[in-house]
């Protein structure tokens, strides 16, 4: 049992953005920070990203058809 003010934090995979050029660095810190507010760990994300590019890829589908 917890002791009181006592909290178990999930450890969260970072990636590492160090020795990065600029563009790759904030595209990592951006992975970095969804992975510490959703809590998912890098295959989470890997998910996430995938149904966001199906879904932004049908919708531009979708646009370019009608």
């Amino acid at each position: 049992m917890a002791k009181l003010g006592e909290i178990k934090l999930k450890q969260i995979q970072q990636l590492n953005t160090a020795d990065s050029p600029l563009l790759i660095r904030k595209h990592k810190e951006l992975l970095n920070w969804m992975m510490r507010t959703f809590q998912i760990d890098t295959y989470g994300l890997t998910w996430a990203q995938f149904f966001k590019g199906v879904g932004i890829g049908g919708l531009a589908v979708w646009l370019l058809m009608r």
